[in-house]
């Protein structure tokens, strides 16, 4: 694992947790990274929750399929996890913790249809290969101007910066994926 960070409250403040956990997909092709873009034009790595007795890798498989329309075809190593914690938006008694974890993934080179719920059709999610600059000015961008408060836009920058300088480092993910034989 290439990293494991806290972001929002450090440490636990006593109140009760509301926990969440979650998957998310590192998919590349070539220099692209597969994003999720949404009608504000921030982007997202595909994924969300892992549902009742669902395993990572049958929720990743799940929700890439959900969001993107491609078949995941395999689910690989664990690259890092990003734990944010805050007060819940619903319970100001309460702490909420969601637990994201990254995987490398590879999907299908043919998109067949995405099948969102209605959260996520009203945001107009669409799939698109995308440099990682090139996400990361987007999601700049959109955070500046609409002072969006979303935080998934803040944790995918911090991920999208994270793998940025890994490979900027050296550290060929890709390689990762297409060695997996």
């Amino acid at each position: 694992m290439y990293f494991d960070d806290v972001l929002g409250l450090q440490e636990r403040t006593g109140q009760p947790v509301v926990p969440r956990e979650a998957v998310r997909g590192v998919a590349f092709r070539g220099s692209l990274i597969l994003m999720v873009r949404s009608e504000l034009g921030d982007y997202k790595l595909p994924g969300g929750g892992v549902e009742g007795r669902e395993g990572h890798r049958e929720a990743l498989t799940r929700e890439i399929a959900e969001e993107t329309g491609y078949q995941c075809l395999w689910v690989g190593e664990l690259i890092g996890r990003v734990l944010e914690r805050r007060a819940d938006r619903y319970d100001s008694t309460s702490l909420f913790e969601m637990a994201s974890y990254y995987y490398l993934c590879e999907v299908s080179d043919r998109m067949e249809g995405q099948t969102l719920d209605d959260y996520k059709r009203d945001l107009k999610f669409s799939p698109v290969w995308i440099s990682i600059p090139e996400a990361l000015a987007a999601n700049r961008a959109v955070l500046e101007s609409f002072g969006k408060k979303d935080l998934w836009t803040r944790r995918e920058n911090h991920v999208l910066l994270t793998i940025w300088r890994l490979q900027k480092a050296g550290v060929d993910l890709t390689a990762k994926i297409s060695d997996r034989s």
